[in-house]
């Protein structure tokens, strides 16, 4: 009996040993393939491999100097669409086109205005891609260099594994490959965000443990990153959520919109952008917020909504403001609950929540000296040497 028993043991441990080493190794492999293949895609162009890059910035918007002084030093071309007056009368024509009890605040309907109108340009402007940003957004000085190349191939690779079957989807036919590759297998993507923590946040987070087998359900690819900040450096949240779906150090991932949040930096086709403008999110009182209803968007999926990928860790975040910045002691129910959580980090650090080496300090202004300009081009984007005090 003991020595039967000792056979069975000895078969069920050279089995677990077998399928360990046959994991590990296909495990390794597959980062491996990821990174030789991520790597192959030289530096994006001046509008990131998009049609075009729009900004979503209002007349005398005291941000727009810092955005163009990052957007030059690292060589972005933006379109920055002349914004409307927008006036009492937009807003009830907000209200009144709308439906249900929606408390929708001024500052909500008239950024929801903004987007929209931007939304318009880019459908009139005949290009094919847009990347929409807000102009208080932040990247790394290595953004196009060698951010964007590598998102992009894991976005490609994420369209060739999960797009649908064009078979089987006869009225949506294959688009030309771009540098993103086939644009008809998605809508929108989230590459700059505040969070897809894969559920809602709450004052403090989410409030419950994001198992690693939900993203057997959602569809995904890892890809190396080695510009990715350490874990103990990302926002708090996202440090939270990377360590519970057990993913390694410098990686990121491409994946299935879950739980979307914020707009700072989002791409459509053109599709998208008028199924967005006439449809999915139309400029009237339905949602509290034009993120929302992007973030509902989503969440409903290609029948109903948008088919929404995103790449997490993102690459551009919002910078915070000095009204906030400046506070002592700031009250955590007047700030959005992201933006709170990673105040104290920001402060310490010197950089925007998830990024490594960005503008928000203001070491790469270079105000009207070109002669900087070209020496930051130079170094600081092209050979990615973070030149601040204390680094480089």
């Amino acid at each position: 009996m003991l020595a039967q028993w000792k056979r069975h043991f000895l078969v069920v441990a050279a089995f677990i040993l077998i399928y360990y080493c046959v994991f590990r190794d296909t495990l390794n492999s597959s980062y491996h393939g990821l990174i030789s293949s991520f790597s192959s895609l030289g530096p994006a162009n001046s509008t990131l491999g998009f049609g075009a890059v729009y900004v979503v910035s209002g007349l005398n918007s005291p941000r727009r100097f810092g955005l163009v002084q990052a957007a030059n030093v690292t060589g972005i071309d933006l379109t920055i669409p002349t914004q409307p007056i927008w006036t009492d009368h937009d807003e009830r024509k907000f209200y009144e086109d709308g439906f249900g009890n929606i408390t929708t605040t001024t500052g909500s309907i008239r950024a929801w205005l903004a987007h929209d109108s931007v939304l318009q340009e880019f459908i009139d402007s005949g290009h094919e891609t847009a990347l929409i940003l807000e102009d208080d957004v932040d990247w790394d000085i290595r953004l196009r260099t060698m951010q964007i190349p590598r998102a992009a191939a894991a976005i490609r690779s994420y369209s060739d594994r999960f797009a649908p079957n064009p078979r089987l989807s006869p009225r949506r036919p294959r688009a030309a490959s771009s540098y993103y590759g086939d644009t008809s297998a998605w809508d929108l993507l989230y590459i700059g965000h505040c969070g897809d923590y894969f559920d809602a946040v709450e004052q403090y987070g989410v409030d419950r443990t994001i198992s690693p087998s939900e993203l057997a359900t959602t569809n995904h690819t890892f890809y190396a990153d080695a510009t990715l900040i350490p874990r103990s450096d990302l926002h708090p949240f996202t440090a939270q959520l990377f360590n519970e779906l057990h993913i390694t150090e410098h990686i990121r991932m491409v994946h299935q919109s879950v739980w979307p949040l914020c707009t700072f930096g989002y791409a459509v086709t053109r599709a998208a952008a008028i199924k967005i403008h006439a449809r999915v999110a139309p400029p009237k009182a339905t949602h509290e917020a034009f993120d929302v209803a992007m973030l509902h968007a989503c969440r409903a999926g290609a029948a109903d909504g948008l088919r929404c990928v995103t790449v997490n860790p993102e690459l551009f975040h919002h910078m915070e403001g000095e009204s906030i910045i400046s506070q002592q002691n700031p009250d955590p129910m007047g700030i959005p609950p992201v933006d709170f959580a990673g105040l104290e980090q920001t402060m310490e650090r010197g950089e925007t929540s998830n990024i490594g080496c960005g503008f928000w300090s203001g070491d790469f202004d270079f105000d009207e000296d070109f002669e900087r300009l070209g020496y930051l081009r130079k170094e600081v984007a092209g050979k990615g040497r973070c030149l601040k005090p204390g680094r480089g």
